[in-house]
């Protein structure tokens, strides 16, 4: 078949174009190590594809999508919660020029996480510290903790102790006889964690890590000066209220609370008799505690009743924080200070209230976000910024390539040589 030279002259335009393309992916997809965020919760799904370029991360995309198939955190249908997730890593694809994502890193902030401290001890066979008794140390305590409908997804060591004597955070290769592990387990419903397996699943995207809200709040918003000198820090989201008291670089014990943001929405929208999108915009607009506002001729609602309202939903939560520092035998004996964080310490009046209920100095927390740009000023993105910030420290990445490289073009190129021979 005759060929002529528009057509040859199409050819090596194409091959151009591929190269050139090839070179991008590699150059600035494959370099830059992309890793995927995607912060579930009760309301929308918010996510984000971040790189490293010269060892400095940004964002590429990002974006929040509303939750339809979820409701007071039960996933009401598996085949829609799959289909959610695949509309999420299609328009990663489509943001991206390219399906590069083969796994991706969850943030839960579940109003039912169960967090307990189990202590297990192992004898070691011959004299030194073998990863293997590590691994088997960590599935005693998982299997320890195996609470009814329940699923262990993540186990934080605490503190190593060979033969009575404090260990260094991993003691592998270190002669013992006796290895103990004091280990913090957090758990999430089985049904939950499952379904969330299986819609990734059907998508063929692994999760890499799930890791709780609190853990990355805690990475991004204390320094080791913080830690150090014990310190209690307040997550107080629309989802779930979180807190973890650190001591000498250790968590001494974390919590969750069933009382969060969510509730002072519901709170207005009961006393003051309006719909829950209404309520959830006026507290918005009058976000305040400890205020008298004075109420004029043309409000359409009591603003004193409203500031009475918030104010006795946000110090019951604090208070239900200070009973368990009670408990702990830690109220009032922290040196360092209350922290809240960002999103909760916008709220008027909010650290002079967790002052007057602590009797502890109270600051708002300074997360080590601000290197994202505008994405580090918007409340809806911080724990998805804060995980990625937590999963880039710790996770140990597998020997499985990060991405899948797109050569789509090569295809492309095929079919138009089918087309001219």
């Amino acid at each position: 078949m005759f060929i002529n030279s528009t057509s040859v002259y199409q050819v090596i335009r194409i091959i151009k174009r591929a190269l050139r393309c090839s070179q991008f992916f590699i150059s600035k997809v494959y370099m830059q190590k992309l890793t995927v965020v995607i912060d579930i919760g009760n309301a929308y799904i918010k996510w984000a594809v971040f790189a490293l370029e010269d060892d400095h991360p940004h964002i590429l995309a990002k974006d929040m999508v509303k939750v339809k198939w979820m409701r007071k955190w039960k996933i009401l249908d598996a085949e829609d919660f799959a289909l959610s997730i695949n509309e999420l890593i299609s328009s990663f694809s489509k943001k991206l020029g390219g399906d590069f994502v083969e796994e991706v890193f969850v943030g839960i902030s579940h109003p039912e996480l169960v967090i307990s401290r189990v202590q297990e001890t192992k004898r070691i066979m011959n004299r030194t510290v073998l990863r293997e008794d590590i691994l088997h140390l960590s599935d005693i305590i998982a299997e320890s903790t195996d609470k009814l409908n329940y699923e262990v997804v993540k186990i934080l060591p605490v503190q190593w102790i060979l033969d009575d004597e404090t260990a260094c955070k991993d003691p592998e290769g270190m002669e013992a006889r006796r290895v103990e592990l004091i280990a913090d387990v957090f758990q999430l419903p089985k049904n939950f964690i499952t379904s969330l397996h299986d819609a990734f699943h059907r998508v063929d995207i692994r999760i890499a890590d799930i890791i709780p809200n609190i853990l990355g709040t805690s990475e991004s918003c204390l320094d080791h000066e913080m830690k150090d000198l014990w310190v209690l820090l307040i997550d107080l989201w629309a989802n779930q209220t979180s807190y973890v008291v650190y001591e000498e670089w250790y968590p001494l014990f974390y919590w969750t609370l069933p009382v969060w943001g969510e509730h002072v929405t519901k709170d207005i929208s009961i006393w003051l008799q309006v719909d829950i999108k209404d309520a959830d915009q006026i507290k918005k607009e009058h976000w305040t505690v400890l205020a008298q506002p004075t109420n004029e001729a043309t409000d359409t609602i009591d603003k004193r009743f409203l500031n009475d309202i918030m104010t006795a939903r946000y110090e019951e939560i604090f208070e239900l924080i200070q009973e368990d520092l009670i408990k702990h035998q830690k109220d009032g004996r922290l040196p360092a200070w209350v922290v809240i964080t960002w999103w909760a310490s916008k709220v008027a009046n909010i650290l002079v209230l967790a002052k007057d209920v602590f009797k502890l100095a109270t600051f708002a927390a300074k997360e080590q976000s601000q290197s994202f740009g505008d994405a580090s000023l918007h409340p809806q993105l911080m724990n998805v910024l804060w995980v990625y910030l937590r999963s880039q420290k710790y996770f140990k990445k597998s020997s499985k390539r990060w991405i899948s490289m797109n050569f789509s073009f090569l295809w492309k190129i095929k079919e138009f040589l089918q087309q001219l021979f």
